[in-house]
């Protein structure tokens, strides 16, 4: 005997389109899905093999809106022919809940569709498509392997977040780039230490900026416009001392030891501008020299030349 909801051939078919529209509507339907939507579609009455194969090509490839509005337009014209309004629902409803995963009332999750389908017909396949597939949906990888968009970035955002900063603020200003992308983001790895080192003690003075500017174009090779760019892209970054080991880090792995050393060397000069070196400025110049792994004999070399020069408090 036929059950009561079990719906009619027209209606299923129909259903069944709606539910490939509905697994489509956020651009990709997967193994997973396709398997559990033929697996729903073959034991809806009345459909047979024949009727798969042919609603398969709803499943080629993602619905246009206008196709998504004349597959939901199709269903809820089932709905009103002799009296089958229940009857699509409570079908609907019967396939949606085969594996298991509606899990509030029905009368609330008609009532649901029925406010989905007011508002858009995105709104509307989009709820059809949570409570479809509610357990996959719930449980995916909240980072896809496949990265897209600014997932891309994520990798050399944190490698090098000035470099990342700064190509946007080259783009807004409409700089032209003589330089090539790894000259640029070595040297925005450098900037970044730079403008930690002269904010160890809570700001950066104006002669400060003179020499990072003077450093980054004369020892860096930077032309001065660009340099300008990057150096308010590293100021406006709050550095932590994690992240200092890690951009000191990538700048090691990017640079041989001679240029490495070279540019501790103008870092030295940066730490005593004022020809006084605190205790907090040893530090920071000794942290930076462990980070950028500076030989032994050229660490004590640099504080050597430094002792000459300066005048050493423990404040």
């Amino acid at each position: 005997m036929k059950s009561e909801n079990s719906g009619y051939r027209a209606l299923n078919v129909s259903l069944g389109k709606l539910l490939i529209a509905a697994a489509w509507v956020d651009g990709e339907i997967n193994e997973e899905e396709t398997a559990c939507l033929k697996n729903l579609i073959l034991k809806m009455p009345g459909i047979s093999f024949a009727d798969w194969r042919r609603l398969k090509i709803y499943l080629a490839y993602p619905l246009s809106i206008r196709e998504q509005e004349f597959v939901v337009k199709e269903f809820s014209e089932k709905i009103f022919i002799d009296g089958h309004s229940k009857l699509a629902w409570e079908s609907l409803i019967t396939v949606l809940k085969a594996d298991g995963s509606i899990n509030i009332l029905e009368k609330g999750f008609a009532l649901e569709l029925e406010r989905s389908m007011k508002v858009s017909v995105d709104s509307f396949l989009r709820t059809i498509k949570y409570y479809l597939f509610k357990n996959s949906i719930e449980n995916q990888h909240a980072w896809k392997s496949k990265k897209l968009g600014r997932d891309k970035l994520i990798h050399e955002f944190f490698d090098n977040p000035v470099y990342f900063l700064f190509r946007k603020a080259l783009v807004q200003e409409d700089l032209s780039i003589p330089h090539s992308k790894p000259e640029l983001q070595k040297v925005c790895l450098f900037a970044a230490i730079l403008s930690w080192v002269a904010s160890e003690d809570g700001r950066i003075s104006l002669d400060e900026e003179d020499l990072i500017l003077k450093i980054l174009v004369q020892t860096c090779g930077i032309v001065p416009e660009i340099a300008t760019c990057m150096l308010k892209v590293a100021n406006s970054i709050d550095i932590t001392e994690l992240q200092l080991e890690d951009l000191s880090s990538s700048l090691a792995d990017s640079t041989e030891e001679i240029e490495r050393e070279e540019l501790f060397q103008s870092l030295s000069r940066l730490v005593v501008l004022d020809k006084v070196l605190s205790m907090r400025e040893w530090e920071c110049l000794r942290t930076v020299a462990i980070y950028l792994r500076i030989r032994k004999s050229v660490w004590e070399t640099t504080i050597e030349k430094i002792k000459l020069k300066t005048t050493f408090t423990e404040t």
